[in-house]
């Protein structure tokens, strides 16, 4: 019988239809997938969150696990080996792969600073601005007397910061020194040359100074539309507190503060931005890459050696070689008998005693 044409352009057109797609791999599910990645990438900015996405992509990777456990694509087949080579994967691009290239590309930000004229990277600016937002919590009223008195107060304790820390990366083992610096950028204000971080260090000071003076005269033009807006939210609460005292000097440095704090904000946004674009640009090719390169060349091929040479060695194994090496003698048996010379047997005819009286 002749296939009609058009048959045959239905059944390909079927068979495209049928073809399989991952119902974990659309959705709702690509952005669970991603969401540590997220995570990771705003983490500066919003650490919590940060965290606390990193939940959904487990949830999706436990679920993904067990749904190429079950099934082969679109058949019931569960099989335990091919689940290991999934969580293997996952672990490879999700947990490892993707949060690093992520960090990495946080922190090239950092070093991208010093091409400004400040000569001073990212890292080191937030140093600083945590440092001089410190010395407005805690330091005494006569510090704000004059821009001097404000200054030598920064970069003395400034300067006894850097010392300090100098000693410890003299004095500290390797596995101190390493880990200080990172996981908590203890030692970001070493970074750069010490003559450019004083000289940044009093810049800041100075601006921070200004919009102090501002502030206390009452010139609005010179602040910040955003510490201004602050400053106006808490001089209320400021003079509830410290009554007609000095609420309008607490206030003012309270907004102070905050300058500092949106100055390290600006640096973590663009760690941020960075981050996501990091993001977006690398996760398919690093997805490719431990698909093709590392799973199907080095992870499945060990995988199923292992999982051959375990079978091999089992006990069932045995067992079966056995009960195949008995059937196969067996049949030879059957074969050798079959193949001998048919003799005819005749059973000699008795005669009865009667029949040979007569």
């Amino acid at each position: 019988m002749i296939t009609p044409v058009f048959q045959s352009k239905n059944n390909s057109a079927e068979h495209q239809n049928n073809k399989y797609h991952d119902p974990l791999n659309k959705g709702i599910f690509v952005v669970l997938s991603n969401s540590n990645e997220i995570g990771t990438a705003i983490s500066d900015i919003a650490p919590r969150l940060g965290a606390a996405l990193w939940a959904p992509t487990f949830m999706y990777l436990g679920a993904d696990i067990y749904d190429k456990y079950k099934n082969d694509k679109d058949n019931y087949d569960p099989s335990a080996k091919r689940a290991f080579k999934r969580a293997i994967y996952q672990a490879l691009t999700s947990v490892v792969a993707m949060p690093a290239a992520i960090i990495l590309g946080k922190y090239i930000i950092s070093p991208l600073g010093k091409l400004d004229k400040t000569g001073v990277s990212g890292n080191t600016k937030d140093a600083i601005y945590r440092h001089t937002r410190d010395i407005i919590s805690q330091a005494h009223g006569y510090a704000f007397e004059n821009y001097d008195n404000f200054k030598n107060v920064v970069l003395t304790t400034l300067q006894n910061t850097i010392n300090s820390r100098k000693n410890e990366t003299n004095t500290s083992n390797i596995f101190n020194r390493y880990y200080k610096k990172i996981f908590t950028g203890k030692y970001q204000i070493l970074s750069n040359d010490e003559s450019k971080i004083l000289k940044f260090a009093e810049q800041n000071a100075k601006k921070t100074f200004e919009i102090f003076e501002a502030l206390k005269s009452g010139d609005t033009k010179k602040v910040p539309k955003k510490i201004l807006n602050i400053y106006n939210k808490i001089l209320p609460k400021m003079k509830e507190m410290y009554h007609e005292a000095d609420y309008s000097y607490q206030a003012t440095r309270n907004a102070l503060m905050e300058y500092q704090t949106s100055l390290i904000f600006k640096n973590k946004l663009l760690k941020t931005i960075s981050g996501i674009t990091v993001m977006f640009l690398l996760t398919k090719p690093i997805n490719d890459f431990v698909d093709k390169q590392i799973m199907k060349k080095v992870i499945n091929p060990g995988i199923d050696q292992i999982a051959s040479a375990s079978v091999n060695d089992s006990r069932l194994k045995k067992i079966f070689n056995d009960m195949k090496n008995n059937a196969t003698n067996l049949s030879g048996r059957n074969a050798n008998t079959s193949n001998r010379p048919e003799k005819l047997q005749t059973q000699p005819e008795l005669k009865s005693k009667a029949a040979e009286s007569r």
